[in-house]
């Protein structure tokens, strides 16, 4: 059988070449549903309904204020905007286009950020989008305050220069603002009509988690957790859009085998996150799908947990981090989804030869400090639930341990423990988190270093910080210096709380009739597309 050279697409085939570790052929067979039969495809729908799915529901309502997972970036994404985004379809750099600001202008010492707004946009509740609702937007997002609220922290005012022209004044300089604009988890604008009559005593809250308020191409018509989401095209959208699917579904599943199978057998229409890496290779070689590994910010994170006596050293956490071969394990688990970082922050968010280093790997050192502690001491390691490369790595490093004689064991965990207990209780969390595929806010330095090692940060989950680290993150976002930065992530990695060791493409399958998917997908909002410019095409042909 002729193999085609046409089913991967051009950017796939450029990061599937970068991130190659050895070879690039995996293993032919896959797991679970996926391992049945040929791929049977489906027909291009003529309902205007594009089909995906939720895997594990989203952990957190969809409120651009509230929600900082993965899952729901699907819905956050395509019902919220911002004032400036990372521009859709660029693959080789972060680059800050409009949104609902047209043009900005940034003072020399980073405190001052004039917007000129776009005209002509309406809220989802058919009320106009002005300068007042940059204010009320921003204010709202600290009422909430939940992990996203410290973009806007820092904001001391907003003047309404006119309707359409604001001046957003910071309490001290920041480099990273516009990123925090851009982000998607940024702040969005939110109809300040819907935030007055629907503020109960929560601040809008419960009326945002089961609707929507802002002014993306889609409106959030369901939402029933655990059951389902769906998106509805919004008909008074500012855009010069005619969107080829008018309605978007999002069943929740919670089993990454069942929608393989409702993929495969064109019930669904692609998958946009958790694809198993035993099933990849399996999607590149198909007829009927096509698979594309994007470029990402995503990384792997070893989370450690100071709080537990067992690694309450930093001293100790280095040594068990180093004592992994991480090279070895990437390629055995995720293959060519990632390759191991080079670097303290994900890659492109500091020039390569600024932000430069190997993984260590030592295990005679690991082995003398098992040696060390009291025979069977035990170590629980973590991962969150659903997470095929996650628990497989865990249990590798457990395997590891319990070789050198500690008594290592492994535990799944849903969304809502790691963003909710494990912060609040960390001494009750596990000793370790595996996070293979996890991303910063945007791929600014700063906003890795926050989220991940600052005490406040929003991805702290176990609340492993050091002082030193914390410092140098303020001095370098203050100055824009790529040199602190540097310092500071060594800081990090000396204070061993969550070592970054792989970076990591975005896998996504669908079926060969989806069309934009490159041009759709954004380098910094993983597991989600524009869904607005996707289209409907004729599949990929064999050459």
């Amino acid at each position: 059988m002729t193999r085609r050279t046409t089913r991967v697409p051009a950017v796939a085939k450029r990061s599937l070449a970068l991130l190659a570790v050895g070879a690039l052929l995996l293993s032919g067979c896959s797991g679970g549903a996926a391992s049945s039969g040929g791929d049977s495809g489906s027909a291009a729908p003529t309902d205007g309904v594009l089909r995906l799915g939720v895997l594990n529901d989203i952990g957190q309502p969809p409120d651009p204020d509230v929600y900082y997972s993965g899952n729901g970036l699907a819905i956050t994404t395509n019902a919220y905007e911002g004032l400036v985004r990372y521009e859709p379809g660029n693959h080789d750099e972060a680059k800050i286009v409009p949104a609902l600001a047209e043009s900005w202008e940034v003072n020399d010492d980073f405190t001052e950020y004039t917007f000129v707004l776009r005209q002509g946009v309406k809220f989802h509740d058919g009320t106009d989008f002005d300068s007042s609702a940059v204010e009320a937007s921003f204010q709202r997002r600290l009422d909430v305050d939940a992990g996203p609220a410290y973009m806007v922290q820092g904001v001391a005012g907003v003047e309404e220069i006119d309707a359409h022209t604001v001046t957003v004044t910071l309490s001290e300089p920041n480099s990273a603002f516009l990123d925090y604009l851009a982000s998607p988890y940024g702040p969005r604008m939110i109809s300040p009509s819907a935030l007055e009559e629907h503020a109960g005593d929560d601040f809008a809250q419960t009326y945002l988690s089961t609707t929507s308020a802002g002014t993306g191409p889609y409106v959030l018509s369901e939402a029933v957790v655990g059951e389902g989401y769906q998106l509805t095209y919004f008909e008074d959208y500012w855009g010069d859009l005619e969107p080829e699917f008018t309605t978007v579904e999002l069943p929740v599943y919670t089993e990454i085998s069942a929608m393989q199978l409702e993929l495969e057998n064109g019930d669904l229409h692609a998958l946009l996150s958790a694809v198993p890496t035993a099933s990849r290779q399996k999607y590149l070689d198909s007829d009927e799908l096509q698979a594309y590994a994007l470029p990402s910010f995503q990384v792997g994170v070893m989370y450690m947990n100071p709080n537990r006596e067992l690694l309450a050293e930093a001293e100790a956490r280095r040594t068990l981090f180093e004592g992994i071969d991480w090279v070895t394990l990437i390629d055995q688990v995720t293959g060519v989804s990632s390759v191991p970082a080079e670097g303290y922050y994900p890659k492109g968010a500091l020039p390569a030869d600024v932000d430069s280093r190997e993984l260590v790997h030592d295990p005679a050192a690991l082995e003398q400090w098992v040696s060390s502690l009291p025979a069977g001491t035990p170590i629980q390691i973590g991962h969150s639930a659903g997470g095929a490369d996650a628990e497989q790595m865990a249990n590798i490093i457990a395997a590891q341990l319990q070789a050198l004689g500690m008594q290592a064991t492994v535990t799944s965990h849903q969304s809502s423990e790691i963003f909710g207990d494990f912060p609040e209780n960390p001494e009750s969390a596990p000793d370790v988190m595996i996070a293979p595929s996890t991303w910063p806010d945007s791929n600014n330095a700063y906003m890795h270093g926050h989220v991940f090692w600052d005490p406040d940060g929003g991805l702290n989950h176990l609340q492993c910080s050091d002082e030193t680290t914390t410092a140098l993150l303020q001095e370098a976002v203050t100055t824009g210096s790529d040199e602190k930065y540097v310092e500071a992530g060594e800081a990090a990695y000396e204070a061993g709380c969550a070592p970054t060791f792989a970076w990591s493409t975005d896998f996504m399958v669908a079926q060969n009739w989806l069309q934009g998917l490159e041009e759709s997908h954004s380098i910094a909002a993983p597991a989600t597309l524009d869904f607005a410019t996707l289209g409907i095409g004729d599949p990929a042909t064999s050459e």
